[in-house]
């Protein structure tokens, strides 16, 4: 069982380095245990690479066939141990945590003090379900796969630059024409939803820049260099709100969102099932009065 328990945690992690984080064993107590695993079967499941460990095809098949047990296993101590009745792993994006979840949190602990949760934001989220990892907040379109994944922010898209930037009561095609465009690569049907929606479908910006980094995207329109289309949220994730305006007052809906997402016997747990109905509750709550701002 250990062997195999190894051999799990290292089939996600990709490293043994990593792996023998999670299990508190050292790497070479830890390659024993894959060695050991792999003399049983009588074949390699893993292909060395200069700094990972890929699945080879058996590895693969093993995988597929243990993985399961292993998290039916899981389930069945959850069911009857108290601890783990009390407690959630969650995998969260860095900036969703500190922006949106973390000044909300203090609602659920007073709530629920009964419940310890505790956070990853180490990346490689899916990977982790059922084995380190009870469920995940991640930024998608859409989740694939077979998980209880349910879309928890939708997010909408809105122009904003620089107080001063654009002149008032400038229309959208002069603004397309005339000035630079500042978007994320990530997000690339931003733009022509936008156009879309504001009524100039198919113009061409004169000029459009890109960044790989939500904080770059805000910081280059706080400092003039251009507007920059970005999500709902985002601009509550990042520092200098107050150093960028909405000159249009709009808010276009996009494929983009946050899910919550575990798998599908997750929810049987009672941390997590409390945690996963406040944390709707939350959003539900925050929805009605954005929708209560609009009218």
């Amino acid at each position: 069982m250990g062997a195999l328990e190894a051999f799990l945690v290292v089939a996600h992690n990709r490293t043994l380095a990593a792996a023998s984080t999670e299990l508190s064993l050292s790497v070479s107590a830890l390659s024993r245990r894959i060695q050991a695993i792999e003399n049983y079967v009588g074949r390699p499941l893993f292909e060395r690479l200069h700094h990972e460990l890929k699945l080879t095809s058996d590895g693969e098949w093993l995988l597929e066939q243990t993985r399961p047990a292993f998290e039916a296993l899981a389930q069945a101590l959850g069911d009857l141990s108290e601890s783990d009745a009390r407690s959630v792993t969650l995998g969260v994006p860095p900036s969703f945590a500190s922006a949106w979840l973390f000044p909300r949190f203090g609602r659920f602990k007073a709530a629920h003090a009964d419940i310890d949760v505790s956070f990853d934001s180490s990346g490689a989220p899916f990977s982790k379900l059922g084995v380190s990892l009870d469920a995940v907040i991640v930024f998608a379109e859409q989740v694939v796969g077979d998980f209880y994944a349910r879309e928890l922010l939708p997010q909408a898209a809105f122009a904003v630059c620089a107080p001063g930037y654009m002149p008032a009561g400038e229309d959208v095609r002069t603004l397309v024409e005339t000035r630079t465009f500042l978007l994320h690569d990530g997000l690339p049907k931003i733009l022509p939803l936008w156009l879309e929606a504001m009524g100039a479908g198919g113009a061409q910006p004169r000029h459009i820049e890109y960044y790989d980094s939500g904080p770059m995207l805000l910081a280059a329109a706080e400092s003039g260099l251009g507007v920059a289309l970005t999500l709902g949220d985002s601009v509550r994730f990042y520092p200098g709100e107050g150093r960028l305006e909405q000159p249009y007052g709009e808010a276009i809906a996009t494929p983009y969102s946050y899910f919550f997402v575990s798998k599908q016997s997750a929810l049987r747990g009672r941390a997590l099932r409390r945690f996963h109905d406040w944390i709707f509750a939350e959003a539900s709550a925050e929805a009605q009065v954005r929708a209560s701002l609009a009218l």
